[in-house]
């Protein structure tokens, strides 16, 4: 009897070595979906006023694959609504797991790929008062959503990045308060990422024994930490520490199941969860930036942190700094998992299309230098396909390929578009 396939059989895919694709997220183009992001924003806690009617893709996703193809995509990144899936606990809506189907459907009759999120950020509106995740039972609650959608999307779906940035909710939603369940309690932190990293494991095991060949991995934010003052060594010590921190410590709890963050001066996270081990297929990048520390800080004892244009490029719409001869370095970390790596998310806030095309050009040459040093990349995902609502900041901030008209959600090609597509061409070649 042979055993479960090995996870070099998993990822890459034999038929597809590479992906060049586009990534949305539910809440962020879809519109209308009731969570706790809702109340969220009803209580005045964003700067960019309601979602409402997002990007209109929950009508329009269709056509939007469409328009992924015409930019090159052979793969498309997404997630699915677990408030639209469990609107009430264990209440399944077959009508929303039936319109998530056929969107897959779709995606695959074109011959993009599908990815598969099923965590990015929002919750069904029940679930921080019923099994929030400071409780254990939030563990079996997030199992059984999983269970729930890969049985519904059967082995259309080969690919998966279960946890969209689970390092940045919790620092955002249990440390600083930004987002919900709005906390500022460190042990509270400490039990959640000790519950999702048990809730990716659950997941990733639902998932396989649904579809043994699925590929697993995971989207994890990195970000470049630098010193303020290259000259001082507080400075560079609290860059140090952040970089560990946050770029190398997710990576190595899904490797080696144990984890010990710290962030001075009293913040650690400890944990263990064997299970962990073995969970990953493929390690997903999130790169954007680059932030500049400095030591002490004026609003915080540790150190400020700010976005500075030391490149020349230019800072982007929000004030980002554009960076990309860092990414090299940053996807060694994680390659250093010794699993192929995908570029999960990258792009820029550029409503003008001002910047966007030298951003392309040379994250792309970042990544090609990077492969040429010894990373195994495979994957590469733009964000986004389309403009769309932007968390704290509304729809202010323009990530979009294609531009959209929030009156008519009418979808408009920017230029960089047809070099975004050159370079997909490019790409899935080798070059």
């Amino acid at each position: 009897m042979s055993g479960p396939p090995s996870r070099e059989s998993r990822f890459p895919f034999a038929d597809r070595p590479r992906l060049w694709g586009v990534a949305v997220s539910h809440y962020q183009v879809e519109g209308n979906d009731s969570c706790d992001w809702t109340a969220w924003e009803a209580s005045g806690k964003t700067r960019g006023g309601p979602c409402g009617g997002a990007a209109g893709s929950w009508e329009q996703y269709e056509s939007d694959a469409d328009l992924a193809a015409s930019a090159g995509s052979n793969a498309f990144r997404f997630s699915i609504s677990w408030s639209r899936v469990e609107p009430r606990p264990g209440e399944w809506n077959d009508d929303a797991l039936d319109r998530y189907a056929r969107f897959v459907e779709h995606l695959v009759a074109r011959g993009i790929e599908p990815v598969v999120t099923l965590f990015h950020y929002t919750h069904p509106t029940w679930f921080h008062e019923r099994t929030p995740w400071t409780s254990p039972a939030s563990v079996d609650r997030f199992r059984k959503f999983a269970a729930m959608v890969a049985r519904r999307l059967g082995d259309s779906v080969r690919a998966y990045t279960i946890f969209n940035e689970p390092l940045v909710f919790v620092l955002a939603g249990f440390l600083d308060g930004q987002i919900p369940p709005g906390l500022a309690d460190s042990r509270a932190a400490a039990k959640a990422l000790d519950h999702i990293f048990a809730a990716h494991a659950a997941a990733a095991a639902e998932i396989r024994a649904m579809n043994p060949t699925a590929a697993i991995g995971i989207a994890h934010n990195m970000m470049s930490f630098a010193p303020d003052r290259w000259w001082n060594p507080l400075d560079r010590l609290v860059a140090r520490v952040g970089d560990r921190f946050y770029n190398a410590s997710v990576f190595e709890a899904m490797i080696t199941g144990e984890w010990s963050l710290w962030l001075p001066p009293a913040i650690r996270f400890r944990g263990k969860r064997p299970e962990l081990a073995g969970s990953l297929d493929f390690a997903g990048v999130n790169f954007y930036s680059r932030l500049h520390l400095r030591c002490p800080g004026h609003e915080r004892l540790l150190g400020d942190y700010r976005y500075d244009d030391r490149t020349g490029i230019g800072l982007t719409d929000n004030g980002w700094e554009i960076v990309p001869d860092v990414l090299p370095r940053l996807l060694r970390i994680a390659g250093a998992t010794n699993l192929p790596v995908v570029v999960t998310e990258n792009g820029l806030a550029d409503g003008d299309d001002r910047l966007r095309a030298r951003f392309l050009r040379e994250h792309v040459a970042a990544i090609r230098d990077a492969r040429r040093l010894g990373t195994d990349v495979h994957g590469y995902f733009h964000w986004s396909l389309v403009d769309n609502y932007e968390w704290l900041d509304g729809f202010e901030p323009r990530f979009g390929l294609f531009a959209v008209d929030q009156a008519t959600m009418a979808r408009r090609a920017r230029p960089s578009s047809a070099l975004f597509r050159d370079l997909g061409h490019a790409f899935l070649r080798g070059e």
